[in-house]
């Protein structure tokens, strides 16, 4: 180091460093840790050894932290190690096993204040190693959109996140049943781009046909599904738009009914009808949860009778 060349050194750390550096100074004189049987100093010990390079408290960090039991708390830190501790690959993947095995009922309500203050880390760690049965994904995929509009000082970061990196592995399948194949997208809407309307959504495709979904205002509220494209046969199509309302935070179903998938710029809509534009967007609003709109759309393609 470069301090090593110097009569007298000055070394700054931050005050939630000093107890691991005490603790890394005291390795370096002794090539002993003080005995601990908690993962969380051990932890910061680490981080402290692997700034200041000392690998051989780096490798005994990692040996006692693979053999005490984890927390939360820490393996969320252990999620968090910078890459160059490259030793710590193992410890990283316990961190990923614990969460997963922890969390395996996270769609329970035990947990959902807990993990509604989790980091991305933690939540890609336990989609990742999860396979969710068919009958739960949806119920997965609307857990990743309450994540990521809950309220937090990263609101921005965890949309982001959520749409390139969490929702991905949320392996939505078609189900088929003897008489139709469904189909289920969820679409989170912030209040401020409900306010510049129309709102493009998401573009989804589904078996041959290619369908885009906007929100618009014209006389009434209204979510819509167009056709983008279509490479099938003309099929009929029955729709279920649903809204989130507060204050049981639940679905509700607004409107329903079949259309002709097969022409291009098929349109069928939810209309609010009866709710002026000034209390829909209102703060106290029963449409917006934490300033997200929340909407889904099912679809069944009924088959043609044989």
């Amino acid at each position: 180091m470069k301090e090593s060349g110097q009569r007298q050194a000055t070394v700054r750390i931050s005050d939630s460093e000093e107890k691991a550096f005490m603790e890394l100074l005291r390795f370096m004189y002794s090539g002993k840790l003080t005995a601990t049987t908690e993962p969380i100093p051990l932890v910061d010990i680490l981080m402290a050894a692997d700034k200041f390079e000392v690998v051989s408290c780096m490798k005994l960090c990692i040996q006692r932290l693979m053999v005490l039991p984890m927390t939360p708390e820490s393996a969320l830190m252990c999620l968090d190690l910078p890459c160059s501790i490259s030793m710590a690959a193992d410890l990283t993947e316990a961190a990923k096993k614990f969460l997963a095995e922890r969390y395996m009922e996270f769609l329970s309500t035990e947990f959902q204040d807990e993990l509604m203050r989790m980091p991305p880390a933690g939540i890609e760690a336990i989609l990742s190693r999860n396979d969710f049965g068919v009958a739960s994904e949806v119920a997965v995929y609307d857990f990743v959109l309450r994540w990521a509009s809950s309220p937090c000082p990263n609101s921005e970061e965890r949309m982001d996140i959520s749409s390139s990196r969490l929702l991905p592995l949320v392996r939505l399948r078609i189900t088929n049943a003897d008489f139709y194949s469904c189909h289920t997208v969820n679409w989170a809407v912030k209040r401020e781009q409900c306010r510049s309307l129309p709102t493009l959504g998401p573009i989804f495709s589904w078996e041959e046909y290619v369908f885009a979904l906007s929100v618009h205002w014209v006389g009434h509220l209204g979510l819509y599904i167009e056709m983008e494209e279509n490479k099938g046969p003309t099929r009929t199509v029955h729709f279920e738009f649903q809204a989130k309302t507060k204050p049981l935070l639940q679905f509700v179903t607004w409107h329903k009914g079949t259309f002709a998938a097969g022409c291009e710029g098929a349109v069928c809509s939810m209309e609010l009808l009866g709710i002026p534009w000034s209390g829909f967007i209102a703060d106290d609003s029963p449409f917006f949860i934490d300033d997200m709109l929340h909407l889904r759309v099912k679809l069944k393609i009924m088959q043609e009778p044989q």
